[in-house]
């Protein structure tokens, strides 16, 4: 069941879940709430000719590859521009618990407004899970014919929407994305962290 925005502020005032800072009333629709992108973006650094460079997924620990990229930094208007056909890594503002006593879980999905402009948000595993916490990281993939500019702190790039879960979960959630610090996950203390 997906909760309604009354339900979501009952939730909120409850503590059965909570994202800080807040997110001003205009945030909420009728079954979700937008969710700012921070300041923090990094893009995959661009291969020199002649260097093919492959990856492993299969052994591979996503802070482990900071020096395979690089921070994307805001122009002189503050904006960053997402360039076309490039993937960029950000994470929201916004930081979300999600208590796994609470039964609540959650999907992170893009905005129709910017799928116009050819800009996916959150291109896979869209679950958040019961018992996550942390800011979400979002894969953000330019696929338009523009180059897009965005304001941290302030553009909404994605939207939450929330459900119930039917039972409590019996097992906890373990991976490395809890309390994430860095949109490579982990934290700034990780190993290769910036």
């Amino acid at each position: 069941m997906i909760l309604s925005n009354s339900d979501i502020h009952k939730a909120l005032t409850e503590g059965k879940i909570s994202i800080e800072p807040s997110p001003p009333v205009e945030h909420f629709s009728t079954s979700a709430v937008d969710l700012r992108v921070g300041s923090e973006f990094r893009r995959w650094k661009q291969q020199a000719r002649g260097v093919e460079l492959s990856i492993d997924v299969s052994r591979v620990r996503l802070p482990e590859l900071t020096e395979y990229t690089e921070p994307l930094a805001p122009d002189a208007d503050g904006l960053v521009s997402i360039p076309k056909n490039e993937l960029i890594l950000t994470k929201t503002l916004e930081v979300i618990d999600l208590p796994v006593d609470s039964c609540i879980a959650a999907r992170v999905e893009g905005r129709s407004s910017l799928a116009r402009l050819g800009l996916s948000v959150h291109i896979t595993a869209p679950i958040i899970h019961s018992g996550f916490y942390g800011p979400i990281v979002l894969e953000v993939l330019n696929q338009g014919g523009y180059n897009l500019k965005i304001r941290p702190n302030k553009a909404c790039l994605c939207q939450l929407v929330f459900e119930q879960v039917s039972s409590p979960p019996t097992c906890s959630l373990e991976t490395v994305f809890l309390g994430q610090e860095t949109v490579l996950g982990g934290t700034k203390s990780s190993p290769g962290a910036n």
